[in-house]
């Protein structure tokens, strides 16, 4: 019937695009099989978007959005408060809670092959990687050394991901504290909950 409303609504082909990105990677993501996947014909589709490029655009606005690797506030200055902060952040991330590891790895792989998702990629690197470096400086490292912790740090995270690590939540939250410990410096977190720093060191602290 003309004028009818669609069944769909642009949440839900985005939702259903993002699914099938993590089932069967970009090449699955084609309006005959999400239309399938919703039980719709594809013309539904046409009502929301101009294209299939309109489509992958909101399908990585929407993963930039919701994905999130760390808390959307910056760690707090105070060291004590960033060492809380960083806690939040493992502890999120332990839970799954606001970061779908699946899914991030798919936009990564997807990557390989197109820039818009290189670039989505480059985008949520730098911002993660920005945040974790203003976390070691607060808890005391100069910059230099704050770069490279937040590099070690993140590029463990996701490599933990990435060749598929099985361990139970409480497996994880065995192990998040000596993780945390080791990454960051026992004694500089030490140092951070007792709120005993007093200026930027020039090295870092083993």
């Amino acid at each position: 019937m003309a004028g009818r409303t669609p069944k769909n609504t642009v949440e839900d082909w985005v939702e259903a695009a993002l699914r099938t990105l993590v089932d069967e990677g970009i090449a699955g993501v084609k309006v005959d099989r999400l239309a399938s996947r919703l039980g719709v014909t594809r013309g539904g589709f046409y009502h929301h978007f101009r294209d299939r490029d309109h489509l992958l655009d909101l399908v990585l606005e929407q993963w930039e959005k919701t994905c999130r690797f760390l808390p959307d506030t910056p760690p707090p200055s105070k060291p004590a408060e960033a060492v809380a902060w960083l806690e939040m952040a493992a502890d999120r991330l332990i839970e799954g809670d606001g970061y779908d590891y699946q899914l991030d790895l798919a936009v990564r792989e997807w990557a390989r092959s197109e820039k818009r998702a290189e670039w989505a990629i480059e985008r949520a690197d730098r911002e993660r990687l920005d945040m974790l470096r203003k976390f070691f400086e607060a808890i005391g490292y100069d910059d230099a050394h704050a770069t490279i912790r937040a590099r070690v740090f993140y590029y463990h995270q996701v490599g933990y991901y990435a060749i598929g690590v099985h361990q139970s939540v409480a497996e994880r939250r065995r192990s998040a504290t000596l993780y945390i410990e080791i990454l960051c410096g026992e004694e500089q977190l030490r140092l951070a909950r007792a709120g005993s720093i007093k200026a930027r060191r020039p090295a870092a602290a083993a």
